[in-house]
């Protein structure tokens, strides 16, 4: 006996949302690689890693990564205060505040319900902060923060937390490298 076919009208629904993921996760990675061009260029560096973090947000919008959201606002709110030359202290801590701020509606939403993503939220703060002040260490313990949370969100089914944990595991590597090198 032949299996009933699936109605066309779901069918279709669900070939379409499959060509949306794949559209939107292409834009973030798209927003990635301009990211990590950015650290190859001495000139400005921040117009790229402006770019790449709001192709990455449209991306978080998308798939409604609540965390991701905050992550690429607060950054670019990091690398606009740079482009912006509001000055060093400003530049670090107009990041900072904004992940207090991030931290707070957490606590308040009681959505700080594990370590990791207290975590997480620790490491917005230290990778905005290792941005500004090009700190390897500071960069090195932020990019690791953020990729462990990604990774506990792929473990709790969200899948497309995986470009950032990969795209966050290469920054630690960059700062690895940048900290053997010194």
């Amino acid at each position: 006996m032949p299996l009933p076919k699936e109605s066309s009208f779901t069918g279709d629904y669900v070939n379409k949302k499959n060509h949306l993921d794949t559209f939107f996760l292409s834009v973030g990675i798209i927003g990635a690689c301009i990211i990590l061009y950015g650290f190859t260029q001495h000139a400005i560096p921040q117009l790229y890693y402006v770019t790449g973090a709001s192709l990455l947000l449209v991306t978080a919008i998308y798939f409604q990564l609540t965390y991701f959201i905050a992550l690429e606002l607060i950054l670019l709110a990091g690398h606009g205060a740079i482009l912006l030359g509001i000055g060093p202290v400003l530049q670090a801590v107009l990041p900072i505040l904004l992940s207090i701020q991030f931290l707070a509606y957490y606590i308040l939403s009681g959505r700080l319900e594990n370590i990791f993503r207290f975590v997480g939220i620790v490491g917005i703060a230290l990778l905005s902060i290792g941005f500004a002040s090009e700190n390897q260490w500071i960069f090195f313990f932020g990019s690791l923060g953020i990729s462990i949370f990604a990774f506990y969100q792929v473990y709790q089914g969200y899948k497309a937390a995986l470009l950032w944990g990969i795209f966050n595991l290469i920054y630690v590597g960059i700062a690895a490298y940048n900290l053997i090198r010194l």
